[in-house]
């Protein structure tokens, strides 16, 4: 049974939903943000008050405040049919900066851990072990994502690749990584 793109989507969002909700309460707050930015902090042994661990902080902050934004929920808590509406709407938005490609733009810079623009194999699968993801599944996420197959992912496919995994067609799009889906 294949899926349409509007579900596709709703699929994909509640899989990064079961990924965030890091407590299992059924739900997700800024708390599981929280969770998912010190499991890269830690990971990547940063002091906070780095630049690379406050744009990281900062950009999944912003994307939380319009997750809430386009939810219309009165507390600071989304069950999983408000976060998948709130997420879609918030990855739509083009009234100011997108907040999803704000999350790529700053977990590139994170991956990128000797800033040449451009993320090894090897500095991928180091983010594939901080998310506790598998050498194996990351090294064949890794290749999907070096389309010219030189080795390195630039800054333009791991954006592009956070795109295609919150509108493509593939429901299990190696761009789900940029959001801590494993």
């Amino acid at each position: 049974m294949s899926t349409t793109p509007a579900e596709a989507t709703a699929v994909r969002f509640s899989h990064l939903f079961d990924a965030l909700d890091s407590d299992h309460d059924s739900s997700v707050t800024w708390a599981d943000y929280e969770r998912l930015v010190e499991r890269y902090i830690e990971g990547y042994g940063l002091d906070r008050q780095e630049r690379k661990a406050q744009a990281v902080h900062a950009s999944y902050q912003m994307l939380w405040l319009e997750l809430l934004r386009h939810s219309g929920a009165d507390a600071a808590r989304l069950d999983r049919e408000r976060f998948v509406r709130a997420m879609h709407a918030a990855a739509e938005d083009r009234s100011r900066f997108n907040m999803t490609e704000g999350v790529a733009e700053a977990v590139f810079d994170l991956l990128d851990t000797d800033g040449d623009d451009r993320v090894s194999a090897a500095e991928f699968l180091h983010y594939a072990k901080v998310l506790g993801a598998e050498a194996a599944d990351a090294a064949d996420r890794f290749a999907v994502l070096d389309p010219n197959g030189d080795g390195f992912i630039n800054r333009e496919e791991f954006v592009l690749s956070s795109r295609e995994y919150l509108f493509g067609d593939d429901t299990r799009s190696p761009g789900g990584f940029v959001f801590g889906v494993v």
